[in-house]
């Protein structure tokens, strides 16, 4: 029997167990697709589940109420707006500061309610709101590019899935994929954010009073998701670039299939044995030193042949 405090020779912990198996973990072909599958899903679900939220961007803004003060002149809540994509909601939060009571509030008003975007649905939602309403309407071309992003990082996957099981350039296809379908999503993104910032900074600012504007925003979960979804998009796409190049180990292989690669390694041997300096300076492990001149030579036409046939 072992004290309490030791313990027993060859027993080790579950964070031991899991370093050392870190640790000890090869980067074989399984296992790069298998991190490449995990956070490519990941990826599909940070980008796709934000499109039919409605809580992208959390805004506050004064609307008139069917009440009046003692001159005669309506009264004005500060109500609460979720907009997305598709939808607006509304409804009333009394806060502490609030000068209008939850009762001086109609229930058919104060209630949370949402309506469709009228973009689709063709509703005059004037009274409804003002400011989120003039975001909601200007994210038309916004929600197009995010979906047809995230359909392209969708067929990036499938591309991925299917080009390692066959061991065909999809794999490849499934990179570029991935960075061309995160670009365009990231424009919608940012598509997103001038919207807002354009319909609201304005109205922000204080009145000619000086009195503090009841405006406001801030964003919501669905926008910090498909914007952090950007970073495991480039490393889907290195996994999968650096999977399909292990295919290829040597420099004979890589000529194969990287177009003018042969020709600019000809030329840079030539002018290496000539002794032209380069333009540039060859980086370290530069494929330039790997290929020696002959094998280029007995593919090139002899100048002096070419000249005894004419």
């Amino acid at each position: 029997e072992f004290p309490h405090n030791q313990k027993a020779p060859g027993k080790m912990k579950l964070s031991e167990k899991v370093s050392k198996a870190f640790v000890e973990a090869r980067c074989t072909d399984n296992i790069l697709f298998s991190s490449a599958v995990s956070i490519g899903s990941c990826v599909l679900l940070l980008q796709t589940c934000p499109v039919l939220m409605n809580n992208w961007v959390h805004l506050t803004e004064p609307r008139p109420i069917n009440k009046t003060n003692e001159n005669g002149e309506p009264l004005e809540a500060v109500f609460d707006y979720n907009a997305g994509y598709f939808e607006v909601c509304r409804e009333f939060v009394w806060r502490i500061n609030d000068t209008i009571n939850l009762e001086d509030v109609a229930k058919n008003e104060a209630d949370y309610r949402c309506h469709l975007n009228p973009l689709f649905s063709r509703l005059d939602l004037s009274d409804f709101s003002v400011a989120s309403l003039a975001v909601i309407l200007r994210l038309g071309l916004p929600a197009l590019l995010h979906m047809s992003g995230a359909f392209i990082c969708s067929l990036a996957f499938m591309l991925g899935v299917a080009g390692h099981v066959r061991k065909t350039s999809y794999t490849l296809l499934s990179s570029i994929s991935y960075i061309c379908g995160s670009i365009v999503l990231s424009t919608a993104v940012l598509m997103f954010v001038c919207v807002v910032d354009d319909e609201l900074a304005p109205r922000m600012k204080p009145n000619a009073a000086g009195e503090p504007s009841k405006f406001s925003f801030k964003y919501g979960a669905p926008f910090y998701s498909s914007s952090l979804s950007f970073v495991p998009v480039q490393i889907c796409a290195c996994l999968h670039a650096f999977l399909y190049f292990r295919r290829y180990p040597t420099v004979v292989e890589k000529l194969k299939f990287v177009p003018g690669l042969e020709a600019k390694l000809r030329n840079a041997q030539l002018d290496k044995e000539l002794g032209i300096p380069p333009l540039e300076q060859w980086r370290r492990g530069s494929l330039a030193s790997y290929l020696p001149l002959p094998s280029f030579i007995s593919t090139r036409p002899s100048p002096c042949h070419s000249s005894n046939a004419s």
